[in-house]
């Protein structure tokens, strides 16, 4: 990975990034390529192998620090699929951010079951400003099907470190997996209020993303549907094709409503101007 040559700065200018875009990071750093964790509706394995290959903590800082010095650039993405995997690269790379003293803020997808007290304080200190989870289930039933090799638990106890430190916090699950019933709903329900609960006092909870599972072909929940004859085999996967059965639609926007009044967006208070649209 290391020997990988720089970014093309020409043909795709930092600026022209940065400048649209001041909510989030739009400036994306590779860490690593590869993953081995074989979530079931993922096609990572597929596209970027499902070998860790890693880039050495000081060549991503050198870019880090390039587009901080040449272009301004203060607010980064990793877009590595688990920024904390694994740990030892992780904790290497915040180190390394320390030491620089680049005075930088970044984001990124963590693992919730690879999250220490130790070293989320080191990567706060390296300059992490906001978290983001993908445990994308909401009972140990679902994570079973999606293979996340994670437990409700963990998925709490991750809530719990970040409530505690105060860091920003947005959470992604998926809806109306396959298999789903009325006790399972339930149960991804009591969950939820359970996360909720946590953030709550904090107000730490940027938000929580829903979705409904996207099947991508050679996935391994798809070829499952396709097995259980759920799925026509000659699905065209070229245009965007969701798991979402009817008698369940409505939970997905149902969860929404009910995390809009405990998101920390729901705490900013409006300027004045909209204060009296709205009196």
């Amino acid at each position: 990975m290391d020997d990988i040559p720089g970014l093309d700065l020409d043909s795709f200018y930092p600026n022209d990034y940065a400048k649209a875009n001041t909510y989030v990071a739009a400036m994306g750093i590779e860490g690593k390529r590869g993953c081995d964790l074989w979530c079931g509706y993922c096609l990572y394995p597929f596209l970027g192998g499902t070998c860790m290959r890693l880039r050495s903590p000081e060549k991503i800082v050198d870019e880090m620090q390039m587009l901080k010095t040449e272009f301004g650039i203060q607010l980064f993405h990793f877009t590595d699929s688990v920024v904390n995997r694994p740990v030892e690269h992780f904790e290497a790379l915040c180190r390394e951010l320390i030491n620089r003293k680049l005075n930088v803020a970044w984001t990124g997808f963590f693992r919730e079951d690879s999250l220490t007290p130790q070293n989320l304080a080191l990567a706060m200190k390296a300059g992490l400003t906001a978290i983001y989870f993908s445990g994308d289930a909401l009972t140990n039933q679902g994570l079973t099907l999606l293979n996340k090799k994670l437990s409700c638990e963990d998925i709490l106890d991750a809530a719990k470190l970040t409530a505690q430190m105060g860091i920003l916090t947005m959470c992604h699950f998926l809806i109306n997996l396959p298999g789903e019933s009325r006790q399972s709903i339930m149960e991804s329900s009591e969950m939820l209020d359970r996360l909720l609960e946590i953030h709550g006092p904090a107000g730490n909870l940027g938000a929580v993303i829903f979705n409904h599972v996207r099947l991508y072909p050679r996935a391994p929940m798809t070829q499952r549907l396709i097995r259980s004859s759920d799925l026509d085999p000659d699905t065209d996967f070229l245009y965007p094709i969701y798991h979402n059965p009817d008698k369940f639609s409505y939970v997905l926007h149902e969860f929404e409503a009910r995390c809009h009044s405990a998101s920390v967006f729901s705490r900013l208070e409006l300027p004045p101007f909209f204060q009296e649209l709205a009196s």
